[in-house]
C-alpha cells in the first residue's frame, strides 16, 4: 500500500517519503480500515518538522496521520464488535488507552496515563489502509461526508472544548480562528449562543473568520484583532455591557489571549482551555484578581471523552452542524502530500484532505452502501 512515512528525523521532506509500505493484517482484537479521506492536524506538521515538542513521542521509521474515514476491510477473528462489518463506513478514535487506571475505570479514559496515539506511537492514517483496535472503531452514517469524516478526531477536540456547559443563550468568545478554533466558532453558532466574538493576531484568520459570518448572515458574531488586546477588551466590555463573556473557548495557547480571556470572562464564568503554549510554562497577569476573586472554572481539554464526545458530535452533524466549509483544499493522492503540508503551513487552508483512491470512488463507495 502507498503510504506516507516520517523515515528520519530530518525536517520537510527530506525526512518524510510517500512509499510503498506492507499492508497491515489484523491481529485478533483489531480491524483493518481502508481510508476514504484523511486530514492534516497540527500534530501532523509538528511531526513533518521534526519539531521538539513531537521527537519524544515519534521513533522513525512511522507512517503518521491520525484523523480520517474509511470502510472496514478486514476483522480479526476475536474483535467483538457485532455491529460492525466488512463494507462499513466508519472512523476510529486514534487515542487508545489501557482500560485498567484509575481515570480509564472512573469515566475519565480521555486522561490514561498510559494513552498510545495511532499515527504517532503506532502506525496511523497517511495510508490506504490503516489497523485500530476494534473497541476503538466508530460506526458512521450518511450524515458524515467523507470530507468531515476526515478530521473528526480535530472537530472532536472542538466539540469537547465547547461542550464545558450549555452554550444556549451565552456569550462565547473562540480565542484563535485556526481549524480547531474555526469548528468551534460554528458549534458554538448551531449551539445557540446569544453572542459568538472571534479573536486573533492573524489579518488572514479574522478575514477567514469574517467571510464565514457574512456568507451564512450571522447578525451574532463579532471579530476582533486582538494585537492591541486593551481595545480589544474594551470593545468586548462593550458588546456585553460590561458583565463580561459566559464562556472563553482559548484555542491558541498565546499567553496574551489567555489573559485577555481571563480579563473579559464574567464572574464566575467558564476558561475551557485547549490551546499549548509554545513553551512549557505561561504566567498570569493578577491572578488573585482574574481567577481567585472571579471565581471562574479553568477546565483544561485534552483529545475527547470517550466516547461521550463522540456521541454528541456525531449528533450535532446530524442536527445540520456545518463544518465541511474549513476543507479549503482537497488532494486526489497521497502523493500530493508535501504540496498538502506546504499549503497548510502557508495557511492557506484551515484543513487540507487527501483521497488516498480519489473523493469520486470514496463518495461512490459510500452510496453503494
Amino acid at each position: 500500500m502507498l503510504a506516507v512515512v516520517k523515515s528520519n528525523t530530518l525536517d520537510g521532506p527530506a525526512g518524510t517519503e510517500i512509499s510503498d509500505c506492507p499492508d497491515p493484517k489484523p491481529g485478533p482484537d483489531e480491524i483493518v480500515i481502508r481510508v476514504a479521506a484523511a486530514g492534516i492536524c497540527g500534530t501532523d506538521k509538528h511531526i513533518y518538522h521534526w519539531d521538539p515538542s513531537i521527537r519524544d513521542s515519534v521513533k522513525p521509521p512511522r507512517i503518521y496521520g491520525h484523523e480520517f474515514c474509511g470502510f472496514v476491510e478486514k476483522i480479526g477473528k476475536s474483535a467483538n464488535r457485532p455491529s460492525i462489518r466488512a463494507g462499513d463506513y466508519v472512523s476510529a478514535e486514534m487515542h487508545v488507552v489501557c482500560g485498567e487506571c484509575p481515570q480509564c475505570r472512573t469515566g475519565n479514559g480521555h486522561v490514561c496515563n498510559h494513552t498510545k496515539i495511532y499515527g504517532l506511537h503506532e502506525d496511523g492514517a497517511f495510508a490506504e489502509l490503516v489497523k485500530v483496535p476494534a473497541s476503538n472503531v466508530i460506526k458512521l452514517d450518511a450524515s458524515v461526508p467523507p470530507r468531515v469524516g476526515a478530521f473528526l478526531d480535530a472537530l472532536g477536540n472542538a466539540v469537547h472544548t465547547t461542550q464545558v456547559c450549555d452554550l444556549a443563550g451565552k456569550s462565547v468568545l473562540i480565542s484563535g480562528f485556526g481549524p480547531i478554533g474555526a469548528m468551534a466558532a460554528a458549534v458554538a453558532q448551531h449551539s445557540a449562543a446569544s453572542t459568538v466574538v472571534v479573536t486573533d493576531v492573524d489579518a488572514h484568520a479574522l478575514e477567514t473568520a469574517r467571510r464565514w459570518a457574512a456568507k451564512r448572515d450571522f447578525t451574532n458574531v463579532h471579530i476582533f484583532n486582538t494585537r492591541d488586546p486593551r481595545e480589544a477588551e474594551d470593545e468586548i466590555a462593550a458588546l456585553t455591557a460590561g458583565n463580561g463573556i459566559d464562556v472563553v473557548c482559548e484555542m491558541s495557547g498565546a499567553p496574551q489571549a489567555v489573559n485577555l480571556g481571563l480579563r473579559v470572562v464574567r464572574r464566575g464564568g467558564i476558561l475551557s482551555l485547549l490551546g499549548i503554549p509554545k513553551g512549557q510554562s505561561l504566567t498570569i497577569d493578577d491572578y488573585t484578581k482574574n481567577v481567585i476573586f472571579k471565581g471562574v472554572t479553568l477546565q483544561g481539554i485534552i483529545g475527547r471523552r470517550m466516547y461521550g464526545t463522540w456521541q454528541r458530535m456525531l449528533s450535532l452533524l446530524r442536527a445540520g452542524l456545518d463544518v465541511e466549509w474549513v476543507v479549503q483544499a482537497t488532494y486526489e493522492s497521497l502523493r500530493e502530500f508535501h504540496d498538502g503540508m506546504a499549503r497548510f503551513d502557508r495557511h492557506e487552508a484551515l484543513k487540507v484532505v487527501f483521497f488516498p483512491e480519489g473523493e469520486k470512488a470514496a463518495q461512490a463507495r459510500l452510496a453503494k452502501r
